[in-house]
C-alpha cells in the first residue's frame, strides 16, 4: 500500500510540474481529482493557447507585454 501511495505522489508531483511549465498554476491539478471535471480540464488545456505560448508570441512580435 505504501508503495502505491509513493508512486501516486511521484505522478502527482510530475503532473504539477508539467502544468507549471505550461504556464498555469500547479493548483489546477486538484481539479483532476474530480471525476467528470478532469475530462473537461484535459480538453481545455489541450485546445487552448497556453500562457507560455502567448508570452512567446508577444516576445517574437517585439511587444513588451504579453496579450
Amino acid at each position: 500500500m505504501i508503495f502505491y501511495l509513493a508512486i501516486a505522489l511521484i505522478f502527482f508531483i510530475a503532473y504539477v510540474r508539467i502544468i507549471q511549465k505550461a504556464g498555469y498554476s500547479g493548483w489546477w491539478i486538484l481539479i483532476a481529482l474530480v471525476p467528470v471535471v478532469n475530462a473537461v480540464m484535459f480538453l481545455v488545456f489541450a485546445f487552448s493557447r497556453w500562457p507560455l505560448q502567448r508570452e512567446n508570441e508577444a516576445l517574437r512580435a517585439g511587444s513588451p507585454y504579453p496579450r
